[in-house]
């Protein structure tokens, strides 16, 4: 057989072809720039290497300069005739490159080399979005005078520039950019407005600056939740003072009929639970009812009190449930109802047995001592309040203190719950092991025996 010849033709093609490929893609240079080996960058620039091979995903070594920040070697590499405008397959430019590093002199210098100003990534984050969330006034500046559309959305979110500069806390970005034409009342896909995400971030400057071009302190999100709420919610006690003063209500509840109060006092902020209160918020506004089940199903936990929460109840107690005592102070001190009951009937002292926090448990109890008290839904007493999922936010020391101060003043220990339960049954679930012990041993001394042995 003659085939030595006709093999060696396709063999010597496909050597030919593998080092066309090779010289086609000459990367030494973007190798190097990515080691930050500036000599040898210096020499393959000099043996007139091809400055703008890629990577297969399109990034050249200019991109690289860019992304490591190396203005030295990006501006080499333009003197070299590497192009300002080249993109790898996810719309990276070397310009949103240096955006993103925040560097002024690298993202002038690619402006001068042609690079396009409305640049964007490939779902339509652009070169000024990048740069606003970086809170480089110097670069928005640059991009604004080079034509970059200040209202322009991203695709995925429809966030435009003054979001981003608001959502990182730019105030100065945020100025800028309402100075230039952003609309301050844009919202994103989900209502996101950039007054909503400075509340986030309790970012006053950029919330007065809005509120100023015209904002609106009363802005509600398309759930109902107002900004005010937002600012609660975080914690912005800054932000949250200014809309009041700008004449957001503090008073209007979101669907669950939460107000700022509920919100500022769940999360303990007591300086913005006395500004709320100082400008008109209602400590004893309640939550709205919850539809209950019927109390065959609806026992204190396991698909009861888990899956049921009462409605109607009161930023006091809110702040019992969290075991903020400080807070409960300052709302019982601006009028709040101590003796307030939620939907199922339960009181203040309920919500704090639920907050493994003796503190919060004695003072509630100061206010209410009534240890009797049972929901009318879920049948559950304080004690079922004091094992029920407060593993998961006290120590078991901390649920016995209260559960040895409930029972010293009388608590009921073995009740049975609407799903036939008792508090030694739950806290024998995840299991707290010193609480089942205890309350055995408080239910044998009082003269009883437990209605239901755990079985572990």
């Amino acid at each position: 057989m003659k085939t030595p010849r006709f093999l060696a033709r396709p063999a010597a093609s496909i050597i030919l072809f593998t080092l066309s490929a090779a010289a086609a893609t000459d990367l030494r240079l973007l190798e190097a720039v990515k080691r930050r080996d500036h000599k040898a960058v210096i020499a393959l620039l000099a043996s007139k290497v091809d400055v703008n091979a890629a990577q297969p995903d399109g990034a050249t070594a200019l991109a690289w300069a860019a992304y490591l920040d190396d203005t030295e070697t990006a501006l080499k590499l333009l003197a070299a005739g590497a192009k300002a405008n080249s993109t790898d397959e996810y719309g990276e430019t070397p310009l949103t490159l240096a955006c993103a590093n925040d560097n002024a002199l690298l993202a002038s210098k690619l402006l001068e080399a042609g690079a396009n100003p409305t640049a964007a990534r490939w779902d339509g984050e652009t070169a000024l979005m990048i740069a606003a969330s970086a809170g480089s006034v110097e670069i928005v500046n640059l991009l604004i005078a080079r034509g970059a559309n200040v209202n322009a959305v991203e695709s995925r979110k429809g966030q435009s520039a003054i979001m981003w500069a608001a959502a990182e806390g730019h105030p100065t970005v945020v100025k800028y950019l309402i100075a230039h034409g952003a609309d301050v009342r844009a919202a994103s896909r989900r209502g996101f407005t950039a007054l909503v995400f400075a509340a986030s971030k309790n970012d006053s400057q950029s919330a007065e600056a809005l509120l100023d071009a015209g904002a609106d302190p009363n802005y509600a999100l398309p759930d109902g939740v107002k900004v005010l709420n937002v600012a609660a919610s975080f914690r912005s006690v800054a932000v949250a003072t200014l809309l009041v003063d700008r004449g957001a209500n503090p008073n209007v509840p979101d669907r669950e009929g939460n107000t700022p109060l509920h919100l500022a006092a769940r999360s303990g902020d007591l300086a913005l639970v006395q500004e709320l209160i100082a400008n008109g918020a209602n400590p004893d506004a309640p939550t709205v009812s919850t539809p209950a089940p019927d109390r065959a199903s609806a026992g204190a936990g396991g698909g009861g009190a888990f899956s049921f929460i009462a409605g109607e109840q009161t930023p006091l107690m809110f702040a019992a449930k969290a075991g903020h005592v400080e807070v409960m102070r300052a709302l019982v001190a601006a009028g709040a109802d101590a003796n307030a009951k939620a939907q199922d009937g339960t009181t203040v002292l309920t919500a704090a047995a639920g907050s493994g926090h003796l503190d919060a448990v004695r003072y509630a109890y100061e206010l209410n001592p009534d240890v009797t008290i049972v929901s009318t839904i879920t049948g559950a007493t304080v004690m079922h309040a004091a094992v029920l999922g407060t593993s998961a936010i006290a120590t078991q020391d901390q649920i016995c203190e209260v559960i040895r101060f409930l029972a010293s003043n009388g608590a009921p220990l073995d009740e049975l719950d609407g799903r036939g339960k008792t508090p030694m049954f739950y806290a024998n679930l995840p299991p707290i092991d010193k609480a089942v012990e205890l309350l055995r041993d408080l239910i044998i001394k009082s003269g009883a025996q437990p209605r239901i042995i755990p079985r572990r």
